[in-house]
């Protein structure tokens, strides 16, 4: 007969249904022989067998019925929630960079036709040029720059000239030097308006180190959350690649942080121009930001970049500091965030294991993927996503796991070949890492990514829980169940019972061997004030 701390975390959660037939353990047995009337049969020298009516047989002394256990959900949170982490990687620097100033590639004042004897000009507002001579003509692209005019024909050929604008007796009087000699002189017979879009304006910016630049400093602090689940009780954390930075360098995330930043303040001011569409703005949003991009790596420069990962667990409060709280962790390992299918990127081996300096840690059980169907209840529990920036101020908000339930909509090979687990779950951005449960309270998934389309925002999906045994095994690493989790999960056990004595005391020995655990000492304050099951009925 299996003991109390040899009870599967399988077994368990199969006997749900039933379990309320079973015996409440560690009650007192009546002991004694029951003799009716309450007679003392040593002294009784009768004949007859006395036998018992049947108000006798409802006695006081009949065992109480052992308190139903929570549905699956319930016991899948209680089980695991200390061993769901939050996992944030940071990337701090101190970013510098020439003041930025702005140039149109199209000069207004030199929209429209301007002519000598013998030729003529002509600049559209959407930049192209028309050169007509006696027996010639020519087209093409043009730009300007900096008091510079560059022309790029159809046929390939380019000329740049510098160039300047005055005015006339009777017209403005365009002038074109190269290496300092002047090359020709036009004046305006026509003038043109510029009758570009904002989106087209937007096109034609390109982001310029100011005249008279001066250095601008800020300090960058960027990086991701997410979620993880610890498989070993000396601090083997698993979660997405994408989730600690894996595709993508350091330096190139300071960056990007940076001009999203600016980016976001140019839409600010787009938006409150009142002049745009919705539309207007994300377009022109979307092309400043890839402008800006280019700027800051072209002219800024990053310096003292450093780059961590901490892992939490728990609850964590606007009070807290999640630098101290948590613990640092090393990248052991890191698959593929993206893999190229026909020059397109799609989907790659995104799992990542870290290691914490941890022992008698809470833990998960790791499952089976492969035999995981359609329709089958899956159970995800992650971190929510409130926001990065809110990792690094104050705010009201309690930082803690919670769960999303769905079903498994279907089976997928993506087109790099991997499998994945389809879903229509809620798998929100700070969900990605966190493990998803089958109804046997395993781990058979990790949640990973939803698709971009707004069509399709029901379908979420997830990489089998085999990728990552896949991993674990290439590092020498067993997912096991720790003397702290035993005693944890037969506290679990005896509490859902109504057995508080055998709860508590399991619990305390949760927290002699794991004192900053997250949740066994809220059984015991439960049992000591008559809130668990089966108190105060």
């Amino acid at each position: 007969m299996d003991s109390e701390g040899d009870i599967t975390r399988r077994r368990l959660l199969r006997t749900v249904p039933v379990a309320g037939s079973v015996g409440l353990a560690g009650c007192a047995e009546q002991t004694g022989d029951e003799t009716g009337n309450g007679t003392d049969t040593t002294g009784n020298e009768s004949d007859e067998e006395p036998t018992q009516t049947e108000s006798e047989t409802e006695t006081d002394d009949e065992p109480e019925e052992t308190p139903d256990p929570p549905n699956v959900e319930s016991q899948i949170i209680q089980r695991d929630k200390p061993a769901i982490t939050n996992v944030r990687h940071v990337v701090e620097g101190t970013m510098t960079w020439p003041s930025i100033g702005w140039e149109d590639l199209v000069d207004s004042d030199l929209l429209g036709v301007w002519e000598t004897t013998d030729e003529r000009l002509y600049f559209s507002y959407n930049r192209e040029f028309v050169v007509n001579g006696a027996d010639y003509q020519y087209s093409g692209g043009y730009a300007t720059r900096n008091g510079y005019l560059y022309l790029k024909y159809e046929s390939g050929a380019s000329q740049e000239f510098q160039y300047r604008i005055e005015g006339g007796r009777s017209a403005p009087i365009l002038e074109l030097y190269q290496n300092g000699e002047r090359k020709a002189t036009y004046e305006q017979t026509e003038t043109e308006d510029d009758q570009r879009g904002p989106v087209a304006v937007a096109e034609d910016q390109i982001a310029v180190p100011e005249q008279n630049a001066t250095t601008k400093r800020e300090d960058v602090q960027t990086g991701a959350v997410g979620s993880g689940f610890i498989v070993s009780p000396d601090g083997t954390v698993v979660t997405n690649a994408h989730v600690v930075g894996a595709h993508q360098n350091s330096e190139e995330t300071a960056y990007e942080r940076f001009a999203v930043k600016q980016s976001e303040a140019l839409r600010q001011d787009l938006s409150s121009s009142g002049s745009l569409t919705d539309e207007q703005v994300e377009e022109t949003g979307r092309i400043l930001y890839e402008e800006i991009m280019g700027y800051y790596e072209e002219n800024g420069t990053l310096r003292d970049v450093s780059e961590s990962v901490h892992v939490l667990n728990g609850k964590a409060t606007t009070d807290d500091d999640l630098e101290v709280e948590s613990w640092s962790a090393e990248v052991e390992t890191a698959g593929t965030v993206y893999k190229e299918d026909d020059g397109e990127p799609s989907m790659g081996r995104d799992i990542a294991v870290l290691d914490i300096d941890g022992e008698n840690l809470p833990t998960v059980t790791l499952g089976s993927a492969n035999d995981l169907s359609t329709g089958e209840n899956l159970y995800i529990i992650g971190y929510p996503d409130i926001g990065i920036s809110e990792f690094f101020d104050t705010t009201n908000t309690t930082l803690e796991p919670t769960m999303t339930t769905g079903i498994v909509s279907a089976r997928r090979e993506l087109n790099t070949g991997i499998n994945s687990i389809q879903t229509d779950a809620a798998i929100n951005g700070g969900n990605s890492g966190g493990p998803m449960y089958n109804s046997d309270g395993e781990v058979v998934g990790v949640a990973t990514f939803s698709p971009n389309d707004a069509q399709i925002q029901d379908i979420q999906f997830g990489l089998p829980i085999e990728i990552t045994t896949g991993f674990l095994t290439e590092l020498g690493i067993e997912n096991t169940t720790g003397e702290m989790q035993s005693a944890y999960e037969a506290g679990l056990d005896a509490y859902w019972r109504g057995d508080c004595e055998t709860a508590t005391a399991k619990m305390e020995t949760a927290l002699d061997l794991y004192p900053d655990h997250p949740q066994a000492q809220s059984y015991i304050t439960d049992c000591e004030n008559g809130e668990a099951p089966g108190q105060g009925s």
